[in-house]
């Protein structure tokens, strides 16, 4: 299962771009053909970000074209 891994890095990523900022969601673009289970990396960034400044970061799906995997964007709390 490969989207453990996707997960791992996307969390690595993210979190070296936000910093001690929290983190509301994570929208990822895939496509058809990129050889991705949705169902399976949505449950991967559960166990993932468990314990982590992203543990309550939503993941987002967005659609794309052929074989795109890519981290299309991320949106920060409001600060109070």
């Amino acid at each position: 299962m490969h989207e453990l891994g996707l997960c791992r890095n996307i969390l690595a990523i993210v979190s070296e771009h936000a910093g001690d900022r929290p983190v509301r969601r994570v929208r990822v673009a895939v496509g058809p053909l990129a050889c991705v289970e949705r169902p399976a990396l949505a449950f991967c960034w559960g166990v993932v970000t468990e314990g982590t400044g992203l543990a309550a970061a939503e993941l987002a799906f967005v659609e794309a074209e052929g074989d795109t995997f890519l981290i299309k964007d991320y949106e920060l709390e409001e600060a109070a």
